[in-house]
């Protein structure tokens, strides 16, 4: 089914967390079950919040204090990007690309993304990418 209205996706929201009985990782598991527009429409909503769009995105939780952070944002700011940590004199951004449909962990040097990786393990491999390239 194409959820198309807002109320549509509201109650579709609803009932996920309803399944999942608040738990994230059921939650992204759930996401994973739906068409992939579906999901990312949720994911890129005020309907989530970013900690549970990680889980969905990169099958993994992220550190304590990267948790922490994201619990409190709505998915809705993943299309800004979200700054998650600094490693040597860049940024590590958790964001989302539009244009290929992709949640991603990129590396920001003030003025451009030099590296994006994403699926499991994209932030350790940011975080060691951001090593070599801003050392």
């Amino acid at each position: 089914m194409a959820y198309t209205s807002n109320s549509e996706l509201e109650s579709l929201a609803d009932e996920l967390y309803e399944a999942s009985a608040d738990d994230d990782f059921i939650l992204a598991e759930l996401l994973r079950q739906l068409p992939k527009e579906t999901a990312v429409r949720l994911c890129t909503s005020d309907l989530t919040n970013a900690l549970q769009t990680y889980i969905y995105a990169f099958e993994e939780e992220p550190e304590i204090d990267i948790y922490e952070l994201l619990l409190l944002q709505p998915s809705s700011m993943i299309s800004r990007g979200i700054k998650i940590g600094n490693v040597e004199l860049a940024e590590i951004v958790f964001g989302f690309d539009k244009k290929s449909n992709l949640f991603f962990i990129g590396i920001w040097n003030g003025e451009k993304f030099l590296k994006a990786f994403s699926g499991p393990g994209a932030y350790r491999e940011a975080v060691k990418s951001a090593k070599e390239l801003c050392a």
